[in-house]
């Protein structure tokens, strides 16, 4: 059915996580300008209803922490389903905008595109497949009208196979465009332009912080010991329980402060970081400091991703853009206090090592940086809706 066929005006939007509901909510207050009658429903948290989705089912439903979680509430994401399909193929919305959450956000995708006269499907920030499933990448090609990117070299690995895919920009980068400078960062934290500074960005779930901060911090004995000027900073995401970083530091023997919610700041006052790996590595290189990266987990799912399902022959984003090990990866075994602070001397006193590092950086952020990626998509989206001519993306 062509959009001129489907008179309704409703438009679908599912997001099944935290960063899934600040991605949907912007992204729907940008198409809503170009569309100010639409009708959105969905599945979201408190951003997207107060974007002015109403939330049909609410993500805190289905939130979990770590892959332990996901049988307990697959049970639950199967009702869901279920739900949204009723609902998609009672009200007939003119389209369902998949946002991230790949897992239930492609086989609802499946589900949809099955049902007579579907709406179209579109995916806003598809999975990585260019690192994990590869066969995903041909169900996102077959399976969605429109695929929105925020790598600038995905949209060919869609295109190939007969997808229609545009890359739009980067959250993570248009987030960071008014990142404060290293001077105003140190300024509010108190921090001298003389000072020597390590942060830690241990992760933001709680079974990352139990995975590195231990190695992390004995780390930082080893580096002070040997240059006790210097100061130690480590950031808790808002995602943890108040205070749950700062007491794990208690008995350290070292001063290590610990910064709630502000992870760029941390990060930008820091002459190097260590960080584990997830997308604070990409946050890390976009802000141009110099880190160390480290993956430690359950040493089952880690085999059996790095043997039968990664793609890729690294763990950050930096180096995955980078195209070559840019920054050191420390992984499982390595993420131990001596392999850390060997890495992290280098890092922090070796001026080659930290040159390269900032060149790296440097061409991903004029890889990334520019484009808002939220008034883009909307663009895009409205085009593919027929509310807009294309030649209006370009003006």
């Amino acid at each position: 059915m062509s959009s001129d066929e489907r008179s309704t005006n409703d438009v679908m939007v599912l997001a099944g996580e935290q960063s899934g509901d600040v991605h949907a909510a912007n992204l729907v207050k940008a198409l809503a300008e170009r569309v100010p009658n639409l009708r959105l429903s969905g599945m979201g948290g408190q951003l997207m209803a107060e974007a002015g989705v109403e939330i049909l089912h609410d993500i805190g439903e289905i939130s979990i922490v770590g892959f332990a979680g996901i049988p307990r509430i697959y049970p639950k994401l199967k009702k869901i389903k279920k739900d949204l399909l009723r609902r998609i193929q009672d009200h007939k919305p003119k389209a369902v905008i998949f946002v991230d959450y790949p897992g239930f956000n492609l086989s609802c995708a499946r589900a949809v595109r099955k049902l007579p006269n579907p709406p179209k499907c579109i995916y806003f920030i598809t999975p990585q497949v260019w690192a994990w499933w590869k066969g995903r990448a041909r169900t996102i090609a077959d399976v969605f009208d429109l695929a929105l990117n925020i790598f600038p070299f995905e949209p060919r690995i869609f295109n190939e196979l007969g997808g229609k895919a545009m890359f739009v920009g980067n959250p993570i980068a248009y987030e960071l465009r008014d990142a404060p400078s290293k001077e105003s960062a140190r300024l509010s934290l108190g921090i001298s332009m003389s000072d020597k500074v390590i942060s830690l960005l241990p992760g933001s779930r709680l079974k990352e912080i139990d995975s590195h901060v231990d190695a992390m911090v004995d780390a930082l004995k080893i580096i002070h010991a040997q240059s006790p000027g210097l100061r130690f900073l480590i950031s808790e995401a808002i995602s943890l329980p108040d205070g749950y970083v700062a007491n794990r530091l208690k008995s350290s023997g070292i001063e290590i402060r610990a910064v709630r919610g502000d992870a760029a700041k941390v990060i930008r006052a820091a002459d190097a970081v260590v960080v584990a790996s997830g997308t604070a590595s990409l946050e890390t290189a976009l802000l141009g400091v110099p880190m160390v990266v480290l993956y430690a987990g359950d040493i089952f799912f880690y085999s059996l991703v790095r043997y039968f399902l990664l793609q890729v022959d690294y763990i950050s984003l930096a180096n995955l853009l980078s195209g070559y090990e840019a920054v050191p990866e420390l992984c499982q075994k390595q993420v131990r206090a001596q392999p850390i602070a060997d890495a992290l001397r280098e890092v922090l006193m070796d001026d080659d090592v930290r040159a390269r590092q900032v060149r790296a950086f440097e061409r991903i952020q004029n890889t990334l940086e520019g484009m808002n990626p939220y008034e883009c998509a909307a663009a895009h989206i409205a085009a593919e809706l027929g509310y807009e001519a294309q030649d209006a993306l370009h003006e």
